[in-house]
């Protein structure tokens, strides 16, 4: 494979930057900097491939189509009382592969900035977007063995910060694109029922929660201006003491 072309300094032509990439800046500006310049090219160490969340996305997305190919309401709408049908466009797809995703040039940074979301649902009360996330996990159960519903308290569940700045992110894009966005997204919990489970007989149950979250992605341009400073420098960010992958580095 040719040798991925990542940002140099003062370069002229558009340079792709993925939603991915913008939370690497937020979570540490070294980190980011020494993985998209040309001239260090460090990722940070990867971890395993998780390929069961993987499958059922893939099995969500052709339920979801089912009902899109049809604009009719899912089970799961009627059955949170949302009047809300999966939205049929013909870059669906486009906007669902994590190689293309939806994406706008930013003029101001030169920035082709992508991101590939889940799903979009289409409100039927005042023809709003909504953007959908599925969330694969296990159920939470309370001492008593009951079980908990989802929600995105970050108490205890940090990663929840990260899920909120993600769908804010595709929030700013599809505004950029001039669709109207509804600032409410909803996350589609599938969480596994494990306990009292005697026997496995191949297979899982799961509950679903769909969750609703109120997005402020007001922050978006800041940061993609804070990017283009920081890849414009002839040497990465100082160390960022609150990074574990920076510590480790230097310890």
């Amino acid at each position: 494979m040719p040798k991925k072309t990542l940002y140099i300094p003062q370069q002229n032509s558009p340079f792709e930057l993925s939603r991915s990439k913008i939370q690497l800046f937020m979570e540490c500006p070294r980190c980011f900097y020494l993985d998209r310049s040309e001239n260090f090219r460090k990722n940070r160490p990867g971890g395993p491939m998780s390929y069961i969340p993987t499958a059922i996305d893939n099995l969500l997305k052709n339920e979801f189509d089912k009902f899109r190919n049809i604009q009719k309401p899912h089970p799961y709408f009627e059955k949170n009382k949302l009047n809300l049908i999966p939205y049929q466009h013909e870059d669906i797809d486009e906007w669902r592969n994590n190689r293309k995703g939806i994406r706008y040039h930013h003029p101001e940074t030169n920035f082709i900035i992508y991101g590939s979301i889940d799903d979009c649902w289409l409100n039927l009360d005042d023809k709003k977007l909504h953007i959908a996330d599925y969330k694969s996990t296990t159920a939470s159960y309370d001492k008593e063995g009951n079980i908990k519903e989802a929600n995105l308290d970050e108490k205890g569940a940090p990663h929840k910060y990260w899920y909120k700045k993600q769908v804010e992110i595709y929030s700013w894009l599809f505004k950029k694109k001039e669709f109207d966005i509804s600032e409410k997204a909803y996350f589609l919990f599938c969480n596994a029922l494990y306990k009292g489970n005697v026997n496995f007989n191949d297979q899982l149950n799961f509950k679903i929660d769909i969750v609703s979250y109120d997005m402020d992605d007001s922050w978006v341009d800041n940061i993609i201006f804070a990017i283009k400073k920081t890849l414009e420098k002839a040497e990465p960010p100082e160390i960022n003491q609150n990074c574990n992958y920076c510590n480790y580095l230097h310890t």
